[in-house]
């Protein structure tokens, strides 16, 4: 398994302001918020970071989280099209924990559902703007 190095992540507190202060896409579902921005570098590499708060559970449960969404991003969503050039931001919302303290099934799955809202939101804004309609 290749390792996620550190030019696929946000490393910095200003990294993650960038993202989440600047104008971009945004997708909430139950157990994740996705958001994505244009890098400013306008580099063709996106970059990942997460947010897992301790609402979530302990560092165990955090870090299996956390894992999941790499091993999905890695495979799947770094090499996609639409995110080249994108940072992305994924934020775990406690519902993704059920009542018991374990984590939902298929963590995976539900990431990657979450992420393909967020890749046809991107291909539905490129349409507008190639028709020369954008909207705010």
């Amino acid at each position: 398994m290749a390792r996620f190095t550190k030019s696929q992540r946000l490393l910095t507190g200003r990294d993650f302001d960038q993202v989440l202060d600047r104008p971009g896409t945004k997708v909430v579902c139950p157990d994740f918020v996705l958001v994505a921005s244009l890098k400013k570098d306008q580099l063709p590499i996106s970059r990942l970071g997460l947010i897992v708060s301790g609402k979530v559970g302990n560092a165990v449960t955090r870090n299996k989280i956390k894992r999941s969404i790499r091993s999905v991003f890695r495979e799947n969503l770094s090499l996609s099209q639409e995110l080249a050039g994108r940072d992305l931001v994924v934020i775990a919302r406690p519902a993704i924990v059920m009542k018991n303290g374990r984590l939902k099934d298929n963590i995976q799955d539900r990431f990657l559902l979450c992420s393909e809202r967020l890749l046809k939101r991107f291909a539905s804004k490129s349409e507008l703007i190639s028709q020369g309609t954008e909207t705010h």
